[in-house]
C-alpha cells in the first residue's frame, strides 16, 4: 500500500501528455482551459475617455477661477461615444461630452452635467479642476502586452469578456480530456427503475459523469455492467480510446472485487492497488498505452470522495492546471479523531468570516447536496495526525472556486 502523495505522484507521471490543442472563437470557449497565455493586444481602455456626461475641458483654463471670479468657456458641439475630434481643444473652450467619449486632444478634465452652469452658449465655472478628473486614462485597466490570462485558466463569462474587450477573438485551449465511466453491479438498478427486492438505484455514474463535464471533460457513460469479470472486462475494451477510465466499485477484494483482475484482462499494467487514503483504501490504477484506468470505492460518498482525491489531479494535469488546486486554509467548527497512518479526506462546507474561512464538516449526501449552493472542500488530514480539536487552522482543498 502506497501513501496518498505517491499514488497521486504515480497517476501524474502515467498521464499522456500532453493534450493536443486547439483554437476556437472565444464566444465558443466557456469553461474551457486555456493552453497558452492571452496578452493584451492593446491598452484598455485604448483611449483617455469621460467616466462622465459633463463638459470636457482644460484644466489650465481655470486655474484662477473663484465664486467671485468665473470662467466663461465657449461650448462646442456634443462628442458621444463613438465619436472623437481631431483638432484640438482651443483655449477657453469646452466641449459637451458623453460617459465613454474619448477625451478632445488638449482637454484633461471633465466637469460633470449636473455641476455644471450654462448661459447661452457659454459654460461658467465657478470653481477650479484639476488635471484628470472625472477621466479614465488611457491603459488604466490594463496596459498593453500584460497577460491578462494565464495558461491553465478556465475561461468564465467574465474573463472571455475582458479579453474580447481587447480586441481578441479566438483562443488556444486544450483538447477536452475523454474520460469514460463504468459502474459494475448485479445490485444496481438505472434512474427510474422499478424498485426490485435487493437492489438499488445506481447515482454515481450519473453523477460524475457530470461532474466530470464539469471540470472540462467530454464523457463517455460505458453504463451499469453485471458483476463478472467478462462483462467488466468487456466494458474496459471499449473504453480504450478514452484518456481515463473509472470504474466505480469492484476495486476492493472481496469474491466479486474484479476491477484489478478486468484491467489486466484488457491488457492494462498495473500501477498500484491499495492507497493510504480514507475513503480511498482500495483504490486501484493501470495503464493501458494512453489510457489510466482507475478504479474507485462503489458506494456514492466513497466514489465522491475519491472522484475528486484521485480522478480531479488527473483532469487538471491533463488541461495544463496544477494537479492540485491551490490550498485554502480554514477553521474547522468540530473536532476530528481518526487512527494515524491514513490521508482523511472530509468533504465540507465553506463559510466565509472575519478571520478567515470557517469549515464545517459534511457526513452525507443530504448534507452534501444542501450545502451545494455554498462553497464547498476537502479538508485534507495528514497521515501523522489523529486529531483536530475545533477551532483548529487546517488545509483544505476547495471544490467549487476552481
Amino acid at each position: 500500500m502506497i501513501s496518498y502523495t505517491q499514488a497521486v505522484q504515480t497517476i501524474i507521471r502515467n498521464l499522456p501528455q500532453p493534450l493536443q490543442e486547439e483554437r476556437l472563437a472565444l464566444t465558443a470557449t466557456h469553461q474551457r482551459v486555456l493552453s497558452r497565455a492571452l496578452t493584451a493586444p492593446h491598452d484598455m481602455p485604448p483611449f483617455d475617455q469621460s467616466l462622465m456626461d459633463g463638459y470636457a475641458l482644460r484644466s489650465r483654463d481655470t486655474r484662477a477661477v473663484t465664486p467671485a471670479r468665473p470662467v466663461r468657456l465657449t461650448l462646442g458641439a456634443t462628442l458621444t461615444a463613438g465619436e472623437y475630434l481631431e483638432q484640438p481643444l482651443k483655449p477657453h473652450q469646452a466641449v459637451p461630452i458623453m460617459t465613454g467619449a474619448p477625451i478632445p486632444p488638449g482637454a484633461d478634465a471633465v466637469l460633470k452635467m449636473e455641476d455644471s452652469e450654462v448661459e447661452g452658449s457659454d459654460l461658467v465655472i465657478r470653481q477650479p479642476l484639476g488635471r484628470w478628473v472625472n477621466v479614465q486614462r488611457r491603459g488604466d485597466e490594463i496596459r498593453r502586452r500584460t497577460v491578462v490570462l494565464p495558461r491553465g485558466e478556465r475561461l468564465t463569462p467574465q474573463r472571455i469578456g475582458t479579453v474580447l474587450a481587447l480586441g481578441l477573438a479566438s483562443a488556444d485551449v486544450a483538447r477536452r480530456p475523454r474520460l469514460a465511466l463504468v459502474a459494475p453491479g448485479d445490485e444496481l438498478l438505472p434512474p427510474g427503475a422499478a424498485p426490485q427486492p435487493a437492489k438499488k438505484w445506481c447515482s454515481n455514474l450519473y453523477a460524475l459523469e457530470l461532474r466530470a463535464q464539469e471540470l472540462g471533460c467530454a464523457s463517455v457513460n460505458l453504463g451499469i455492467v453485471p458483476d463478472t469479470l467478462d462483462s467488466l472486462t468487456e466494458a474496459l475494451r471499449r473504453g480504450l480510446d478514452n484518456d481515463i477510465i473509472v470504474i466505480l466499485g469492484a476495486s476492493g477484494r472481496g469474491q466479486h472485487d474484479f476491477a484489478a483482475r478486468a484491467m489486466t484482462a484488457a491488457g492494462a499494467d498495473i500501477l498500484f492497488r491499495g492507497v493510504a487514503a480514507n475513503p480511498g483504501r482500495g483504490v486501484t490504477v493501470a495503464r493501458h498505452r494512453q489510457t489510466l484506468i482507475m478504479g474507485l470505492p462503489g458506494s456514492p460518498w466513497g466514489s465522491f470522495v475519491g472522484f475528486e482525491t484521485f480522478v480531479r489531479p488527473a483532469i487538471r494535469t491533463l488541461l495544463g492546471q496544477p494537479a492540485i488546486p491551490r490550498e485554502l486554509t480554514a477553521t474547522v467548527r468540530t473536532s476530528v479523531k481518526v487512527r494515524p497512518g491514513t490521508t482523511h479526506f472530509f468533504p465540507c462546507r465553506l463559510h466565509p468570516d472575519p478571520e478567515g474561512w470557517q469549515a464545517t464538516l459534511l457526513n452525507n449526501l443530504l448534507d452534501l447536496s444542501r450545502a451545494d449552493s455554498q462553497p464547498l472542500g476537502l479538508l485534507v488530514m495528514p497521515p501523522h495526525r489523529r486529531l483536530l480539536r475545533a477551532g483548529s487552522r487546517v488545509r483544505i482543498q476547495p471544490l467549487t472556486m476552481d
